[in-house]
């Protein structure tokens, strides 16, 4: 998997291209390349693994040798077959090396087409999937690569997007779309192509979305888009983008995770004003009043990791205020599990780039069943929001660091809106109704509040940021907060965590508390604080350590060994102040340790593999 971008025109840009990558270096990062050429034939390539930094270091003195090279495509890199190498990194190119190839996802029957040309005598160099389409190339060459490549994508199991460019034929450049995201913009005599339309963003303001099954042929100043299904050219109209310099820049901040952690009042004020009318309490959304009239008996939410975290809670969100029976199901697991599939259902899909290849996957599924679809996503045009019949928007603004915070809570945000718009419309009482839209009003204040206090929530994550095991431990709706933290310290801290509801841990988790196996225990005032008083005993019984997730004035504070302070609020908003506080937790936690936070190993911002 990795992240590709494509550019031709009549002026030199390299400098350009390295603006570009860095900018998409967030998607992922264990190599980089670039490949240039120009009118003469005369070609230059340069690799490196790891960070774009790298690649740059190589190459900022060969400028001013580039300025004729005109044509080019470049990438950021995720390894999926093969290790972190320079040979196995992009591009790869043909046996007689003319043709040099970039894709991203996976080419599902690469064993077998690799076996075929073996015995036809090609060898290779890497372990990668992509070098095979590369010598297939070469292998089925036909009058041109137009040509070729229709028939190349014939024998290709599975979604790619692929960029390909011919030696012989510098001035041509391809781009196949089967399923993996792809962009174009066009100016005159100038081309862009790539896998993510914010990384255009600064530089240009329209761009055309690509379809699966098509191909986007450059010959010269001439482009033009062709159906691989039918052969016939296409006209695709142009969408817009909107470029904020303030979502690529750090501020005053050391990490872009500590940057959106603190922008969260920010998206709460932008929340409201997009959804909320106080003096009516009203919930504003034509979506959701069209939602409404279809009467759902029943949901089903597929989702995956942070976004299925999300979703867990919203299942309580669901029942408790809109009585709606629901079940979440992981994305990669719905896709291969018996359906049963009825119009009375609403299928819901959550991701927060919109381009995960198994909830994308899960999405056609439903959708090739002609049934109902609605998605949440935080990137506007993106995949999933195109294919979806109805979408809200989670208005989180531009995430740049590779794991999820603030779309977590922008997530959540409207799941509740969801419920409560959905409830009101049934048999949710109004007084309850009525508190919890009059609570928000407070809610920007309750999450300032936790982050005034970061100093305090810094001191306590460094204490215990040196323990290799910690479990998180809630009940009700706030297990599913317990699991997204748990995750989050996994991505970023690399310790081992682990998350149970509270009363679970007397099952068999128990048998694991120590005094080096910290517990981190969530239990603001709400119905079930008590009992979860009594996980905590049993903790100390056994010399764990307890950090505690408390409302303020909470008398029973002295009972831990440490605490984390929210302020009071309705039980329903509490997990706002409360993910806030642990993502705070989990980031002073990664910076202690020196990881480096932004970018954490092995993950990638948007999984667009299966």
């Amino acid at each position: 998997m990795c992240w590709i971008f494509a550019y031709k025109w009549d002026k030199e840009a390299s400098s350009f291209l390295l603006e570009w990558l860095k900018n998409l270096e967030y998607r992922w990062y264990d190599s980089a390349w670039i490949c240039e050429i120009n009118n003469s034939w005369e070609f230059f390539l340069e690799k490196a693994v790891w960070k774009v930094s790298n690649l740059a270091s190589k190459v900022e003195n060969l400028w001013k040798d580039l300025t004729w090279f005109n044509t080019w495509i470049a990438h950021t890199r995720w390894a999926t077959h093969g290790k972190v190498t320079l040979e196995n990194t992009h591009p790869h190119y043909s046996k007689n090396e003319r043709f040099f190839i970039v894709h991203n996802w996976i080419i599902e029957n690469y064993i077998e087409l690799k076996k075929e040309l073996e015995e036809k005598g090609y060898t290779f160099y890497g372990e990668t999937d992509t070098e095979i389409v590369a010598k297939l190339i070469e292998e089925l060459f036909e009058i041109d690569l137009e040509t070729t490549i229709k028939k190349v994508f014939k024998k290709v199991t599975w979604a790619y997007a692929m960029a390909v460019i011919d030696r012989e034929n510098p001035n041509n450049l391809i781009w196949v779309k089967i399923w993996s995201p792809l962009v174009l913009w066009i100016s005159e005599n100038e081309f862009f192509l790539s896998s993510d339309a914010n990384a255009l963003a600064r530089f240009v303001k329209n761009y055309v979305n690509l379809d699966d099954w098509e191909m986007v042929v450059i010959k010269g100043d001439n482009y033009k888009i062709i159906s691989l299904d039918s052969g016939l050219s296409l006209e695709k109209q142009s969408e817009s983008i909107t470029y904020n310099e303030d979502n690529y820049s750090l501020w005053d901040f050391t990490h872009f995770m500590e940057k959106e952690i603190f922008q969260v009042p920010e998206i709460i004020d932008n929340f409201i004003k997009w959804r909320i009318d106080f003096e009516s309490l009203e919930i504003k959304s034509n979506t959701l009043e069209e939602l409404a009239a279809k009467d759902f008996k029943r949901i089903e939410i597929i989702a995956s990791w942070t976004s299925y975290n999300a979703w867990m809670t919203a299942s309580y969100l669901f029942e408790e205020l809109a009585s709606i029976p629901t079940t979440v199901y992981v994305s990669t697991e719905f896709k291969y599990k018996k359906k049963f599939i009825n119009p009375e259902t609403l299928y819901i899909f959550i991701s927060q780039s919109g381009e995960t290849a198994d909830s994308l996957e899960s999405l056609k599924v439903v959708k090739n069943k002609w049934w109902f679809t609605f998605w949440i996503v935080n990137v506007v045009g993106s995949s999933i929001a195109r294919l979806s019949d109805l979408w809200l928007y989670t208005h989180s603004w531009r995430e740049v660091w590779v794991a999820a915070t603030k779309s977590f809570i922008g997530q959540i945000w409207v799941l509740l809106i969801m419920a409560l718009y959905l409830g009101n419309k049934k048999d949710l009482e109004y007084t309850k109704y009525k508190e919890i839209i009059s609570s928000m009003k407070h809610l920007r204040d309750d999450v300032s509040m936790v982050l005034l206090n970061s100093n305090k929530i810094e001191e306590i994550a460094k204490k215990y940021a040196h323990y290799k095991d910690l479990f998180f431990l809630w009940r009700n709706i706030h297990y599913p907060m317990a699991m997204e933290w748990s995750l989050k310290c996994k991505e970023i801290t690399y310790n081992h965590t682990e998350a149970y509801s509270a009363w679970e841990l007397k099952h068999w988790p128990l048998s694991l508390i120590e005094d080096s196996f910290p517990t981190i225990l969530i239990n603001p005032e709400w119905k079930l604080k008590e009992k979860n008083i009594s996980t905590l005993k049993e903790v100390k019984a056994r010399d764990g350590k307890v950090v505690w997730i408390i409302t303020k004035w909470d008398e029973n504070k002295n009972l831990y060994d440490d605490v984390i302070e929210i302020p009071q609020t309705i039980e329903e908003l509490s997990i706002f102040p409360v993910s806030v506080a642990l993502q705070l937790f989990a980031y002073y936690m990664a910076k202690e340790l020196k990881r480096e936070i932004d970018k954490p190993r092995n993950l990638a911002k948007s999984v667009t593999v299966e």
